[in-house]
């Protein structure tokens, strides 16, 4: 069942991005909320599927309501962060940080690491640094190589502080998604039940972005069946990494679901052709995918 889960988490989270993507140019705060009302219905349904009960008590509702809020605002710290800095860089440094801070979560909270023995210790540094290598290396390959126009006059000052405050939001996204899902887990309640006011949280801060941007627009059927899928999708793997933190700990589970990035990055080059199989970059994402999935196979196995 443990393999089944993590199986259910990479594929689907790794695939509603890419579904939520095909309708370009689409606002990327509407975009948001059609993806969190497909999620919402999606774990709505499963609740009422499970038979469960939900109360309205703070550990039932409110905390995972919170941590729902918590991932919206790192969606907004990742769309900020990659603007600022651009994706690889703004990639290198959430990715690490997000299963840096669920480690420590489940450290401080659930005793997950209590009795690793220093090689176990000096496994899993290895296996992180092999993640965090893959993640650099696809991330770097979709990095536009265009910079600023030749002759251009960007100030020193205005170019340091941009970078500064992109680190930051980047920072701020590690942290936000490394901790979303802890609330719930916290909770100790079913994931079908907590999934729910998860999911609630999710669209409720989704919502608080959007309107005062005069969003979300109305979408063609296409447009808004494509990112209402996308939001079963995420809600299938959101789901199933509840359920599957439960299983195998909170730093483990975290760093599973990051794998759902190579199968992002394999759609990205067989479907969409971004970048271009047999290219230099396509060979650099394939790398990366190698040795990102071998860190975390090997982070796994440690459970």
């Amino acid at each position: 069942m443990t393999v089944l889960l993590a199986l259910v988490v990479v594929v689907t989270l790794g695939i509603w991005i890419p579904l939520s993507q095909l309708v370009p140019g689409t606002p990327e705060r509407s975009l948001l909320v059609y993806v969190a009302i497909g999620n919402a219905v999606f774990s709505g349904i499963a609740l009422l599927a499970s038979g469960a009960h939900l109360t309205l008590g703070w550990r039932d509702f409110w905390l995972p309501l919170a941590g729902g809020v918590l991932w919206t605002g790192g969606n907004y710290c990742v769309s900020k962060a990659s603007k600022a800095i651009g994706l690889a860089r703004a990639a290198g440094t959430w990715t690490p940080l997000n299963i840096v801070v669920a480690f420590v979560w489940g450290a401080l909270l659930f005793g997950e690491l209590d009795g690793f023995s220093a090689a176990r210790f000096a496994v899993l540094g290895l296996a992180f640094l092999a993640v965090v290598a893959g993640v650099l290396l696809i991330a770097g390959s979709r990095e536009s190589p265009s910079g600023p126009p030749p002759g251009a006059n960007i100030e020193p000052g205005r170019r340091t502080a941009s970078a500064g405050a992109g680190l930051l939001w980047a920072g701020g996204a590690g942290i936000l998604w490394g901790t979303y899902f802890v609330p719930a887990q916290w909770a100790k309640v079913p994931a079908q039940v907590s999934d729910f006011p998860l999911a609630l949280g999710i669209l409720a801060a989704a919502l608080v972005l959007a309107l005062p941007a005069g969003e979300p627009v109305k979408l063609s059927g296409r447009a808004g069946s494509s990112l209402l899928g996308a939001g079963v999708l995420f809600g299938v793997g959101n789901l199933a990494l509840l359920a599957l933190v439960a299983r195998v700990g909170t730093g483990t589970g975290f760093t599973i679901a990051q794998l759902s990035l190579l199968v992002n990055a394999s759609i990205g080059v067989w479907v969409f052709r971004v970048p271009e199989p047999g290219t230099r970059q396509a060979h650099k994402v394939l790398a990366g995918i190698v040795l990102a999935g071998i860190g975390g196979c090997a982070i796994a196995a440690m459970r």
